[in-house]
């Protein structure tokens, strides 16, 4: 008898866990498939089964949260609002629920209703902020700008979290377009915080937001009038530092960190910050005269080598965009100017502060200068010569330029045995000179006439994709593998390029011209065309640049058309100075180069040179 009872308990309890289970898979089914249908975007159909599962587990979050989006998303308002409520009189203190009640109240059209529940959402825990973050959440999802501001302005009042809701009343005041207000909120973070955080919080807000000409316009304005009502508030003056340097005005900037090194002591500190920050920015110029005058009016200062090596930078980057052949392709010699400039700077570093951390950077900077600009190889080969225990410490630096010396002196063999000296003792993952020294080493074979083993070197370099001198790398391979078939080509091609890496100019002008006459049909032809339109550039024989470059720019497929296209806009901008024809050519450049990476650097010059005319 006692076992034919435990055999009925176990038969209940097993029909039981099958119920059980069967209803759980059920479940699971008709959830699954619900999920699948709202992602689908397939509501109506959803619905049926969240409204199934809901009535089948009313308890269950998850399936009352799913049936509440769906009504959210068929815009069912009414069922929507009933269900909300229905939950909250078993949790009536929710505010979440709260919340979404009030957002189905306004978005179903009882707006009244909807600022009553979310005033009552407050009011159950008014000095918790997140009551406050809530509340004002759903606010801003329905565009309610001004009343989720209300709403951050109580929190702000009655909660000891003043800094987080000055942040978010600042972010909707500009959100709402109200950037003056937006500015006078976030400086009171001033009142709240320690200064640094306060500064960098604010300076990153300001930064982030100044996407918008108006908005930056309107929080200049506004900190110039505040500095007016305070003038003496350090802080202020910083802000509107900051803002003079985002828009790019470094006369304001730089007299504002002029008051702020006098007003606080700094001794040039402000201005070596206004100077590093201009010259990070590209803002090179105004970096230079800065630095010029740090150096000028604190001759005893620490700071002095430090400016001097900044205002060496600044001049040679100067000096360097001047003379670069896509943007100034005939500039006159006056573009040496700078440079020059820079190459004294760098002197003065080496005479008058031999033991500073400088050292090794000024006499490298001077060595690639009078090698690369001035082409005095006599006076790069004396600097390293007689600063080789300085420079010691940088090894694989200075080898690396005296292979670019040696090859600009036609010293290939030498070139080239310096590398592979070089490679024998150097740690090819930790050195970063190492493929600047391969592509040398091809660079140097391929004048010398040894093909395959300059390409071996290229190959290598190329093989590293992240490599910096990988372009120029893949570009000497393809015009040895695609001149391959003719070798005299070939060679006096090199020769020629070797000519002009040598400063002689006019002798490499001559043997491009004769590789055009004697070889008009090898695909060297174009590369030959478009250096022979380089060189004349440099002779200053401009009209005969042009006929070489328009020859050029005619084939849209070629691929020199698009650069030569490019500085034939130049010329007519920068060296001729015909403006309208420079527009035209621009202009010419958009439709005829479609898909050149140029495209956006040609439409900011004629944006420049339109607004040039109003």
């Amino acid at each position: 008898m006692i076992k034919y009872y435990l055999c009925l308990v176990i038969i209940v309890v097993a029909s039981v866990v099958r119920s059980a289970s069967a209803q759980s898979a059920d479940e699971l089914n008709k959830f699954r498939i619900a999920e699948a249908l709202e992602q689908a975007g397939e509501y109506e159909k959803a619905l049926g089964f969240y409204e199934q599962l809901h009535e089948m587990v009313p308890g269950n979050f998850v399936y009352f949260d799913g049936l509440k989006r769906i009504y959210m998303y068929l815009k069912k308002y009414p069922e929507a609002e009933r269900l909300i409520e229905a939950r909250l009189k078993t949790d009536p203190n929710n505010v979440v629920l709260m919340c979404q009640l009030g957002d189905a109240f306004y978005k179903g059209g009882e707006s009244d209703s909807a600022m009553i529940v979310w005033e009552e959402a407050i009011k159950v825990n008014p000095k918790d902020p997140n009551v406050y973050r809530a509340v004002a959440g759903v606010m801003v999802n329905n565009r309610l700008f001004e009343k989720a501001i209300e709403v951050f302005k109580k929190g702000k009042s009655l909660t000891d979290s003043k800094a987080i809701f000055i942040r978010e009343i600042a972010r909707l005041y500009f959100l709402n377009m109200n950037y003056s207000q937006s500015l006078r909120e976030i400086l009171e973070l001033f009142r709240y915080e320690n200064k640094p955080s306060a500064m960098a919080y604010i300076q990153s807000e300001l930064g982030a937001f100044a996407s918008s000409k108006d908005a930056l316009a309107q929080f200049t304005g506004e900190m110039e009038k505040e500095i007016k009502k305070n003038s003496d508030n350090l802080d202020y003056r910083q802000i509107l530092a900051f803002l003079y340097m985002v828009q790019k005005n470094y006369s304001a900037a730089y007299d504002t960190y002029k008051w702020l090194d006098k007003r606080a002591g700094s001794h040039g500190d402000e201005l070596l910050a206004f100077a590093d920050q201009a010259y990070a920015n590209g803002g090179y110029q105004p970096a230079a005269d800065a630095y010029r005058d740090i150096v000028n009016t604190a001759d005893k200062s620490p700071l002095v080598p430090q400016a001097l090596v900044g205002y060496a930078r600044s001049l040679r980057a100067l000096g360097e965009q001047v003379y670069s052949e896509d943007d100034h392709p005939c500039a006159t010699s006056d573009t040496l100017r700078d440079l020059n400039a820079s190459l004294a700077a760098y002197g003065r570093i080496i005479d008058e502060y031999p033991k500073t951390q400088y050292m090794t950077e000024a006499v490298l900077s001077s060595v690639e200068i009078d090698m690369n600009y001035f082409h005095d190889f006599n006076s790069a080969e004396r600097l390293l010569s007689q600063y080789a225990g300085i420079l010691s410490a940088n090894p694989y630096e200075v080898i690396l330029t005296r292979v670019e010396l040696s090859i600009m002196e036609g010293k290939f063999a030498d070139a080239v045995k310096d590398v592979q000296q070089a490679i024998q003792v150097s740690n090819e993952q930790n050195d970063r000179y190492y493929d600047r020294l391969e592509y040398q080493a091809g660079r140097a074979l391929y004048f010398l006439g040894l093909y395959d083993s300059s390409k071996y070197y290229l190959n290598r370099v190329t093989s590293n994709p992240m490599s910096d001198a990988a372009n120029e790398s893949i570009q000497l391979s393809n015009l040895i593998a695609d001149n391959a078939g003719n070798p005299p080509a070939l060679k006096s091609y090199a020769a020629a390029d070797a000519m002009s890496v040598s400063n002689r100019i006019p002798e490499a002008a001559a043997q491009w011209e004769a590789i055009l006459q004697e070889y008009p049909s090898v695909p060297l032809a174009e590369n030959a065309r478009f250096d022979l339109a380089g060189a004349y550039c440099k002779m200053g024989q401009v009209d005969k640049a042009l006929k070489y470059y328009s020859e050029l720019s005619q084939d849209s497929t070629g691929i020199f058309a698009d650069r030569a296209q490019f500085r034939i806009c130049r010329i007519y901008q920068e060296t001729l100075h015909e403006k309208q024809k420079a527009i035209d050519e621009y202009e010419s450049f958009l439709a005829r180069f479609p898909n050149s990476i140029l495209q956006d650097r040609v439409r900011s010059i004629i944006r420049d040179l339109l607004g040039n005319n109003s």
